[in-house]
């Protein structure tokens, strides 16, 4: 899939990984490998700012790509969900919004052309609310 976004930094960084804090990680594990295809390479249980954490990483979609991981705190209720949106890009938008109905999550609102930026973009919320945009290339 070609991305048409410009890409860019002003300093000597990258952005590499982006983290979700869940509470049923093996469930909410299942759903985005089901709906995103997503590959888990690491399951890492440690300590973050004093608090135990139980997290699994996956593998980016592409060569270079950033990482997503979903995060548990072990000790506590996790953060509430819209804390934080992900995004990804599709080249099919209906199936994968009916994986995500398939596998528990919802689609709270219909798909949406946005001319100006040549996308049609739909939001998919997991089985516990959490904010996925995604977002299909217009091919005109």
């Amino acid at each position: 899939m070609t991305d048409p976004r410009p890409f860019g930094t002003t300093r000597a960084t990258q952005f590499g990984f982006s983290k979700i804090f869940v509470h049923d990680l093996d469930a909410i594990a299942a759903f985005y490998e089901e709906v995103f295809g997503l590959i888990p390479f690491n399951r890492h249980q440690d300590v973050m700012l004093g608090r135990a954490i139980d997290e699994i990483t996956y593998q980016s979609t592409y060569q270079g790509g950033p990482a997503l991981t979903l995060i548990t705190y072990l000790d506590s209720a996790a953060p509430l969900v819209g804390e934080a949106v992900q995004g990804f890009v599709t080249t099919d938008l209906e199936a994968l919004l009916g994986r995500a109905e398939a596998a528990g999550g919802r689609v709270p609102e219909p798909i949406r052309a946005i001319p100006d930026f040549g996308i049609r973009v739909a939001f998919v919320l997991d089985p516990e609310g959490h904010v996925t945009e995604v977002v299909q290339m217009d091919a005109a």
